[in-house]
């Protein structure tokens, strides 16, 4: 009841609005740092205290940063005080943050995507295979069969002999395809200033041409599962709650393969990490480091 009370009566006040100090979003705030639940509700308490301890009925947003940052140094997590201080500026950067995660089917794309989003505060996350959804209604088979099939199923629509390899030629011309499209959101998010994660096997290294883009801060990165039998169960795993049928992948994952070798080799000549994607956790970790070190010159400090 005493921390109902405290939430209740405590202002928070950030320029000229007010709002009630509430430790679940303190909390939720802290998520970019990557520690435990436990160690960041311990914080929020410790946090909690101190500002009982002020009797104050109001206090500045800008007060209770600092209050959380001096926690997190005092506590021996430097880096982690980074995280927290960097990504508190996300949203006000003189540009928009721009992810691109691509690889093949079953990589783990739209969960780090996801909780990339969590951790960042980014909502917009848009997937490669919505915009193909979209494209299919408006180009029909006849047009673009290419775009009709699944990423690792094109070459069913190549009947030119001349072609040597016709999965990667046809999944070549779906990318062409899909890329239209998402270059029209990503350019419309960057000129509005827009955070934004895509991802999708169709965001290959080189294809959407963003080197010449100066208006946004964009990171790239291509999901890698080596381990055949882990990237197996992967499907699996995800077909829980949903309708897809893991078999249909399994079946093809010589193809499925295929198609990630070659993001992987476009990614080689292009600048994008490949991330072997074994470990949810390390990999977020590794995508979050190289944004906060990249963004951390060009925020202002508090």
């Amino acid at each position: 009841m005493a921390d109902q009370h405290t939430d209740k009566m405590i202002q928070v006040t950030k320029e000229d609005s007010k709002y009630p100090f509430s430790k679940g979003i303190l909390a939720r705030s802290l998520s970019i740092t990557g520690l435990t639940l436990d160690e960041i509700y311990e914080i929020v308490r410790e946090i909690n205290k101190k500002i009982e301890e002020e009797n104050q009925k109001t206090i500045s947003s800008k007060k209770i940063k600092k209050m959380v940052r001096r926690e997190l140094l005092n506590r021996g997590n430097k880096e982690e005080e980074k995280f927290y201080r960097v990504s508190r500026k996300i949203r006000y950067l003189d540009k928009p943050l721009l992810i691109l995660i691509g690889g093949g089917a079953g990589v783990g794309k739209s969960t780090i995507a996801s909780e990339l989003g969590v951790r960042l505060g980014i909502n917009r996350i848009i997937g490669s295979d919505t915009i193909r959804e979209i494209m299919r209604e408006m180009l029909p088979y006849e047009v673009a069969p290419a775009l009709h099939e699944s990423s690792f199923m094109t070459d069913k629509v190549i009947g030119a002999p001349f072609v040597k390899n016709r999965l990667i030629y046809g999944f070549d011309q779906q990318v062409r395809l899909v890329n239209v499209g998402l270059k029209a959101v990503i350019g419309r998010g960057l000129k509005e200033g827009l955070n934004t994660i895509v991802n999708g096997v169709h965001l290959v290294p080189g294809y959407l041409d963003l080197e010449g883009e100066k208006k946004g801060y964009i990171f790239q990165y291509v999901l890698n599962v080596p381990d055949q039998e882990e990237h197996e169960e992967r499907f699996k795993m995800r077909a829980e709650g949903s309708h897809r049928d893991p078999d249909r992948y399994i079946e093809k994952m010589d193809k499925i393969k295929m198609i990630q070798n070659y993001c992987i080799e476009q990614a080689a000549t292009r600048d994008a990490r490949v991330l072997t994607n074994s470990d949810m956790k390390s990999t977020i970790r590794k995508i979050i480091i190289d944004i906060i070190n990249e963004l951390e010159p060009v925020v202002n400090d508090e």
